[in-house]
């Protein structure tokens, strides 16, 4: 019953994140049929769109290099960062899942038992129009690492406006959770480079 017509819904919040972010935020945490699966869904959707807008890409500067120098070899292959770009895409999925969690557990570290505590999702939802710029990976560079840029900014100050709204957070407080997030990815980080120092040592 759950898959029954969410793709409009899904297709709403995609749209009103752009033209009326609070409307986004809203359908999505007062309708009960969505939840984390359709925020999935949702990023691969946008991680596909990614990687057949770069294949396009790449055919059209092929074509475009052809006509231009006339020589049959370019310096551009069909299949050319499609993979790469795809991977990166969807892992941002699990990036700002891991953010939210961060984000729910810095929130609930101080509060009382009966309190109802932070909303979730809120990092997966305002990052969605970050997502969107793989629709700009048809243009050739630097351009899709600007609409990128762009859609980050953005993004980051949906974010700060929702839980500024929502949870009263303060510049402050949203400056300094980054800072603290930003400290927990570098302690993530530094456990492999550890363990591989630690095994590179017994090896030798």
């Amino acid at each position: 019953m759950q898959n029954l017509d969410l793709n409009p819904i899904r297709k709403q919040v995609l749209k009103d994140i752009f033209f009326s972010p609070k409307s986004a935020f809203d359908l999505y945490f007062n309708q009960s049929l969505l939840g984390q699966r359709d925020l999935f869904l949702l990023y691969v959707a946008l991680a596909v769109v990614g990687a057949l807008t770069k294949f396009l890409g790449n055919t059209l500067q092929m074509i475009a290099g052809i006509a231009i120098s006339g020589d049959e070899e370019t310096p551009f292959t069909l299949w050319q960062s499609v993979l790469s770009v795809f991977i990166f895409y969807f892992v941002l999925f699990f990036l700002f899942r891991i953010i939210d969690s961060f984000r729910m557990y810095h929130e609930f570290r101080d509060k009382t038992e009966d309190w109802d505590g932070p909303p979730p999702h809120v990092f997966q939802i305002s990052f969605l129009p970050m997502m969107a710029s793989s629709v700009f990976w048809i243009l050739p560079n630097p351009f899709p690492l600007f609409f990128l840029s762009v859609g980050f900014l953005y993004s980051l100050q949906l974010a700060y406006l929702y839980l500024s709204i929502q949870n009263s957070w303060t510049s402050k407080d949203f400056f300094f959770f980054l800072l603290k997030a930003m400290l927990f990815f570098l302690f993530l980080l530094s456990i492999p480079m550890f363990l591989y120092h630690i095994i590179r040592t017994v090896l030798n």
